[in-house]
């Protein structure tokens, strides 16, 4: 009986260790910019991520090379071609 007792609290005692390990989560920074504007006609406003956006422009500013030789460039708005890793879509 005491082996018993002694192998069932060592069980317990194991499933609720994990549990009581304090776990440490990194956070994750965010910057969002609002912005809204208001006239008498039009209204206007939003949120933009500006990290999420400087790293989308830094990657299309520096894929001013193809990936594959021959590859047909993709154009910003503005006409500037940048190229896209194969199979993704511009």
């Amino acid at each position: 009986m005491k082996k018993l007792a002694a192998a069932l609290l060592t069980a317990g005692a194991a499933a609720v260790a994990p549990l009581a390990v304090p776990i440490a989560v990194a956070p994750v920074a965010q910057a969002d910019i609002c912005a809204g504007a208001g006239g008498r006609h039009v209204s206007v406003g939003g949120c933009t991520d500006v990290a999420g956006d400087v790293a989308t422009g830094a990657a299309i500013a520096s894929a001013d090379t193809p990936y594959v030789p021959g590859e047909v460039p993709c154009y910003t708005v503005e006409g500037v071609p940048y190229y896209t890793p194969p199979g993704e879509p511009c």
